[in-house]
């Protein structure tokens, strides 16, 4: 199983001060940084006021690793200093159904593994020991987003 983990940041609203921050810092690259107004399909209600402007989804390349980020959904909790995850990215959806199986025991799935317009194959759950995992599959270069 090819297995990359990689942490993810979730902040309130200032996300993009992060990835400017962050960037700075390490002298780093911005690999990409997608705002809520990118992504309207994924709200069947519209993107709610205020928030268009918010991060989705930023990616920095520090070094060899990778730091990602994304300001919490509205409606999302946020909670500073206790919002971090790992992100489990995988090539199999079966590796990605897999590990979820096993984090979901004794754990709480947060979001079920399911396709998204940005993986085939989606999941954010929290273990046993209350470290929140999310779980993505990348599609296959003959495979749609």
């Amino acid at each position: 199983m090819e297995i990359k983990l990689t942490p993810y940041l979730l902040l309130n609203g200032n996300a993009k001060e992060a990835v400017t921050f962050y960037a700075d810092t390490f002298g780093a690259e911005v690999e990409s940084m997608e705002l809520l107004k990118d992504w309207p399909h994924e709200f069947e209600n519209g993107i709610p006021e205020g928030y268009e402007e918010n991060v989705m989804h930023a990616h920095i390349n520090i070094g060899t690793s990778q730091l990602m980020l994304a300001d919490a959904l509205p409606g999302q909790d946020f909670t500073a200093g206790s919002t971090i995850t790992i992100m489990i990215d995988l090539q199999e959806v079966e590796d990605a159904k897999r590990l979820f199986e096993k984090f979901s025991v004794g754990g709480e799935i947060d979001t079920p593994l399911s396709a998204t317009s940005y993986s085939p194959a989606y999941a954010q759950l929290t273990d046993q020991f209350g470290i929140t995992w999310q779980i993505v599959t990348a599609f296959k270069d003959d495979e749609q987003a």
